[in-house]
């Protein structure tokens, strides 16, 4: 049997200049320059970063390589294994489930499960969702690798991982807090009992498909439409790091076991685009989206809070909510709410995990916030107001924006939930109050919408509005 482990390798580093979408130059330069110095500080062989900006515009860059013989860069074309960051997308999908009443947090295992040996019934989906279920992580098992490598294109369920491989459990209900990936194989049979597709399907419809997502997929159960970076990893033991690109895509076996754990490869502009849309309150309610911000102590998660399948952290002074993930390639992938923007950063060294790519968002973070501080604009006017009617809306909308007069040449967006513009329609001014009407707009899907307001070429005020 071949041993995994992890060893240190010295790489030098390369890097491409690619995907900087609507980003000033003097931006994209200071976080290029960032990034790549990132590659030398935490010493890995390749880094792809995203980040998904407050105006909807992105920033996506690489540095580093994905092979060596032939040389070849990384671009941030590349996707790579998001490992546990997948918790963030599962446990949307389980809370969208619950908004729409069709099960309730506070569920009992036993209305929606059949028997586990070990798993007590009265074990809550909120218990899963926040690690607090008691249970014995499944990959935790000895025997639990070993099976997975007799048989690399084998495709394990969830059912059967549990079936075989979990243990008795640590603690009682509710008792402590274990991260534990068996919750989250237990969410994916929860997902398919309550809508009757796979976790992966159910997913893609929700989220994916809708949101554009097209670089997202787990490779045992969907199509993966992306170039993958190759990961190196110590395949022999020898204490040297080396490209196990062949190796590690045929571990189909692996990859299925991850599945909603943390099975899932995207490029760090889709990781990003993810975050960003889901914990700004685009796909829940108000009220779910609060039970997911609430947290309890979480001793060795990254930030030391954990909510419902959401990390709570602070870097460079800012409050931060997202995820770490790690099976041999790493990803991080965080929202600031203050700055209204997410970060994502990529990994493809087994050697360097999700807390060192920490490092690399905080500098990423604190080289926007610089850049930001050089390009401060005036005040806000403080009596500005903005009415829309009617509401929902149907084929037409009106916004109406009350101001103090100071304001030239307005604008307004109607952009949908993941940001893209669907149309721009100019002021019509009368005295304190300009008018923007937006026409033809009935053949729009029904569902939440924002209307940005633009003066002088600079960003004022979003409202939400829905058709």
């Amino acid at each position: 049997m071949k041993k995994i482990c992890v060893a240190l390798l010295l790489v030098s580093a390369l890097h491409v200049q690619l995907s900087a979408r609507n980003v000033s130059g003097a931006l994209d330069s200071m976080l290029q320059r960032t990034l790549d110095s990132m590659l030398t500080v935490v010493n890995i062989k390749s880094l792809s970063a995203a980040i998904q900006l407050s105006d909807s515009n992105a920033w996506a860059k690489a540095s580093g390589i994905s092979s060596l013989a032939p040389a070849v860069p990384a671009t941030p074309e590349y996707a790579y294994l998001i490992g546990s960051v997948a918790k963030t997308i599962t446990s949307a999908c389980i809370l969208q489930l619950a908004d729409e009443q069709k099960l309730s947090l506070d569920d009992s295992l036993h209305k929606w499960l059949d028997t586990f040996q070990y798993v007590d019934p009265n074990i809550t989906i909120r218990q899963l969702l926040r690690h607090q279920s008691g249970l014995s992580d499944v990959l935790a098992n000895p025997a639990h690798q070993p099976a997975l490598l007799a048989r690399m294109d084998s495709i394990w369920s969830a059912d059967n991982l549990i079936r075989n491989f979990l243990m008795p459990p640590l603690n009682q209900p509710g008792a402590a807090w274990n991260y534990c990936n068996t919750n989250y194989m237990l969410l994916s049979i929860i997902i398919k009992k309550v809508s009757g597709h796979p976790f992966y399907e159910e997913i893609r419809n929700r989220f994916f498909r809708p949101l554009g997502m097209n670089t997202i997929a787990i490779p045992a159960f969907e199509t993966l439409s992306a170039p993958v970076a190759h990961v190196w990893m110590d395949l022999d033991g020898d204490g040297v790091t080396e490209d196990a690109d062949g190796f590690y895509m045929s571990w189909m076996s692996l990859n299925s076991a991850a599945g909603a754990c943390g099975g899932y490869f995207a490029t760090a502009g889709d990781l990003s685009k993810w975050m960003r849309t889901y914990m700004r309150g685009n796909l829940l309610s108000a009220g779910m989206m609060a039970e997911a911000k609430t947290t309890v102590f979480a001793t060795g998660s990254q930030g030391g809070l954990y909510g419902l399948g959401l990390m709570k952290n602070s870097m460079a002074g800012y409050l931060a909510y997202g995820h770490g993930g790690d099976l041999s390639y790493a990803a991080s992938s965080w929202y600031f709410p203050a700055k209204d923007i997410s970060i994502s950063v990529c990994g493809n060294d087994a050697k360097v995990n999700s807390w060192q790519l920490l490092r690399v968002v905080e500098a990423l973070l604190k080289t926007y916030n610089g850049w930001q501080a050089t390009t401060a604009v005036p005040a806000l006017p403080d009596n500005l107001l903005l009415t829309t009617y009617p509401s929902p809306f149907s084929g037409r909308l009106t916004v109406a924006v009350q101001h103090d007069q100071s304001l030239k040449d307005i604008t307004g967006v109607l952009v949908n939930m993941t940001g893209e513009r669907i149309v721009t329609a100019a002021a019509k001014h009368a005295g304190n109050v300009t008018k923007i009407e937006f026409d033809d707009l009935s053949g729009l899907p029904k569902g939440l919408y924002s209307v940005k307001i633009y003066a002088d070429n600079r960003f004022l005020k979003s409202v939400k509005v829905i058709r």
